[in-house]
């Protein structure tokens, strides 16, 4: 989905992407590189960083390099140095790299809403960009990640949002 309009609604996702932004080499994806996690200190704990890992196949596997403190208080768990098929089953795994494949194609930030299903526990509402990153400029081989909780959502869903 179009990130644009919901990027500029929410205050954290407009500071990650004017910082990726004023980090960006002219006609360039911003990279890991550009990138100091000092600068970034207020918004790392609702960051996540995934590596996007090319397998011998030629299909991709994706890996979460870092998880923010508040993603896993809201999902339940950390999921540091696992690849997206090890935690979710199939299904789920092959929607959430298929979306990630869309932003490895659009090389554009992707916005998306969901639950985190937390067995024993309420469910958590988020919204979340991904935005690329390339350390050549050219070709995504990171994705930087940022979470909002959405307040006022019950576990049913029916929050109203």
């Amino acid at each position: 989905m179009a990130a644009e309009p919901f990027i500029n609604n929410n205050v954290r996702f407009r500071q990650l992407a004017g910082y990726l932004a004023a980090k960006t080499p002219a006609g360039k994806l911003p990279g890991r590189q550009h990138i100091d996690p000092s600068e970034l200190a207020d918004l790392a704990p609702h960051i996540v960083l995934i590596d996007v890992a090319p397998q011998e196949t030629g299909k991709l596997r994706y890996r979460v390099r870092l998880m923010g403190t508040e993603v896993v208080e809201m999902m339940g768990k950390d999921l540091t140095g696992k690849y997206v098929g090890e935690v979710l089953p199939g299904p789920a795994a092959d929607q959430l790299a298929h979306l990630y494949g869309n932003v490895l194609l659009t090389r554009a930030p992707q916005y998306r809403t969901g639950k985190f299903e937390r067995p024993g526990r309420e469910h958590v509402g988020y919204e979340r960009v991904a935005f690329p990153l390339a350390s050549d400029g050219e070709n995504v081989d990171m994705l930087m990640l940022i979470f909002n909780r959405r307040l006022g959502e019950s576990a049913t869903g029916n929050g109203g949002r």
